[in-house]
């Protein structure tokens, strides 16, 4: 017998299983709003770095007009001051403001990241990376060295040969399975539905926020699990690789011609 061939929607399922957590029946969007891990960094260091997700419409600029994409962006301009203004008071600093994507970067105390877990303007709070990694914490062949690996806890994340592959061609494409509560539609409540969307939703924005500066391009984005097909470059793999965002990340298939 020669090897079992395995569906394309059995590698959907492969990705997406390690990213499975179930809403506890007591959950709401806001309680899973901030990781318990950013609560604790801040409590034991007095602040930390977050990337923080605004509740804002958002739609990738490629798909609108000049006038959508100043519309949205004034949206994501409007929603950061607002957000701001409920920080006043608070310990925090702003590390980097968005235009393009629902998000701002900041620096906060434990009394500012109460501030956000009741915001009305913040969808999700996640870490941010401090800095770029150092090109020293990369092997010349573009596999994470064995320092960045133990200083990030991010071996399997991707796998080795997808690091060979874009060092090789460019770019490789990838499906991203994201970390953010999620379990199958059918038994959930209408609200529980569109909360866990705009949770996915919030996921794939942080992770594109992460990946701005790098070479990549989205090839689908799902609405109904969490996660996000792209296709990227090596700085951005390496990203992938650190990201807080991700649970695993394995090669797409093209997608097929029409019939």
């Amino acid at each position: 017998m020669g090897p079992a061939k395995i569906s394309y929607a059995s590698l959907i399922l492969c990705l997406f299983s390690t990213a499975l957590v179930f809403w506890p029946s007591t959950a709401t969007p806001q309680n899973d709003k901030i990781p318990t891990e950013v609560m604790d960094r801040a409590d034991a260091r007095g602040a930390v770095l977050v990337l923080v997700g605004l509740n804002v419409a958002w739609t990738v600029e490629s798909s609108l007009s000049e006038s959508g994409i100043a519309t949205q962006r004034n949206a994501i301009d409007g929603a950061q001051n607002r957000l701001l203004s409920e920080l006043s008071g608070t310990r925090y600093r702003i590390i980097r403001r968005y235009d393009a994507i629902p998000a701002i970067a900041l620096e906060v105390g434990p009394d500012a990241l109460a501030v956000l877990k009741k915001s009305d303007s913040v969808t999700n709070v996640l870490p941010d990376r401090p800095v770029k990694p150092a090109a020293s914490d990369v092997i010349t062949e573009g596999l994470p060295s064995a320092r960045s690996v133990e200083a990030t806890g991010s071996a399997g994340v991707v796998p080795a040969e997808l690091f060979a592959e874009a060092t090789t061609t460019g770019a490789v494409l990838v499906l991203v399975g994201l970390k953010t509560p999620w379990r199958p539609e059918g038994p959930l409540s209408v609200e529980m539905v569109h909360a866990q969307r705009e949770a996915i939703a919030a996921a794939q924005n942080y992770l594109l926020t992460e990946l701005a500066d790098t070479s990549y391009r989205i090839t689908r984005r799902y609405q109904i699990i969490p996660g996000i097909a792209l296709e990227v470059g090596l700085d951005a793999l390496r990203v992938l690789a650190r990201s807080a965002a991700v649970t695993n990340v394995l090669r797409d298939r093209p997608a097929l011609p029409l019939q």
